[in-house]
């Protein structure tokens, strides 16, 4: 009795693995997700109003006065003006896997980001701004949040410590 369990059980998990190998291979990783669960929501951010879901699968840094939402960390406020925070910034995500860049708007410091899971293809999208502060100073708001699922085992929150620790930037007292 248990021994067909398992047959059956091994088998259903067979057919679906197949099922999905020939979904990617159709219409790929991005095009069976949007299928199974519907294409991302990207609307563009406004830190000033931004209010953030009751899922656990989002990670918000911000400094506390240019955020509507409360922050799951204070951003820090760098010691160099904002175009060399981009700069760095920007050089930092370069270097990262399966990130693509979706949405570049210079003028106003505003970027948005996809990067995909390694295994199954699901994308997290990690909008982020930069704010000059006075001429030598300047800072950053960054939300990165998964768009399928509920949790995500803090890799949102992982992924936006990694960024910001390689910025190596000096910060202000």
């Amino acid at each position: 009795m248990v021994s067909t369990f398992f047959k059956w059980f091994g088998l259903l998990i067979l057919a679906v693995a197949l099922l999905w190998v020939i979904g990617v291979a159709v219409l790929g990783h991005a095009g069976l997700l949007a299928l199974l669960f519907g294409e991302p929501d990207r609307p563009r951010i406004d830190f000033a109003t931004l209010q953030k879901t009751d899922r656990p699968n989002q990670y918000l840094v911000c400094p506390r006065d240019l955020c509507a939402a409360t922050p799951d960390r204070d951003a820090p406020v760098y010691a160099v003006p904002a175009s060399d925070l981009r700069d760095a910034l920007l050089a930092a995500v370069a270097g990262e896997p399966r990130v693509r860049l979706l949405v570049a708007d210079a003028e106003a410091g505003y970027y948005e980001f996809e990067q995909t899971s390694r295994f199954l293809g699901f994308p997290d999208t990690i909008t982020v701004q930069v704010f000059g502060r006075d001429n030598d100073t300047s800072t950053l708001a960054i939300y990165s949040r998964a768009h399928y699922g509920y949790r995500d085992f803090d890799i949102n929150k992982t992924r936006i410590d990694a960024w910001l620790a390689k910025l190596k930037l000096p910060e202000a007292s």
